[in-house]
């Protein structure tokens, strides 16, 4: 958000993490020798059933979320890779971050999705959001992320006073 929206306070970092089973159980161990809190079995569970871990090393939380989509492999592709805090990070497009929280769907990554729209405006390109979200949508049989995408641009760009 720090880089693509409008910058807000967050205590986490979320990353999209492209390996398999045997390479989240090797990165469950290795954040258990460098010190992060973490419960192993909990996070085995939260993998299984929601293929996500989540790491604290306070004061700060580590999201890590399994790739699963082949959006997520286009977004990676697209993303640009830029220097944060002394390291190479890569950010996604403002594109690829309103699909990434129009697809979470919390009120906070609504409200993040909306900053975002509102801080590129004119200059996103809807139709790749629209193609990208579309058969997401249509395979899971459900528009809730469509429509919530659609009122994350109706609130950025035509805000009510």
């Amino acid at each position: 958000m720090i880089a693509v929206g409008e910058p807000r306070t967050t205590g986490d970092v979320d990353v999209i993490a492209f390996i398999g089973e045997d390479d989240a159980e090797r990165l469950i161990a290795e954040a258990l020798e460098a010190d992060f809190d973490l419960d192993p079995a909990l996070e085995r569970r939260r993998l299984r059933e929601t293929g996500t871990l989540r790491f604290g090393k306070s004061p700060f939380q580590l999201d890590i979320i399994m790739a699963s989509m082949p959006f997520e492999e286009a977004a990676f592709a697209r993303a640009t890779a830029r220097r944060m805090f002394g390291r190479t990070v890569r950010i996604p497009t403002p594109e690829d971050l309103i699909l990434f929280k129009v697809l979470a769907g919390r009120d906070k990554d609504v409200l993040d999705a909306i900053g975002v729209a509102r801080r590129h405006g004119a200059a996103l390109d809807r139709r790749y959001i629209e193609g990208a979200l579309r058969p997401i949508c249509d395979l899971a049989e459900d528009m809730t992320a469509w429509r919530r995408m659609q009122a994350v641009f109706e609130k950025a760009l035509h805000p009510k006073p």
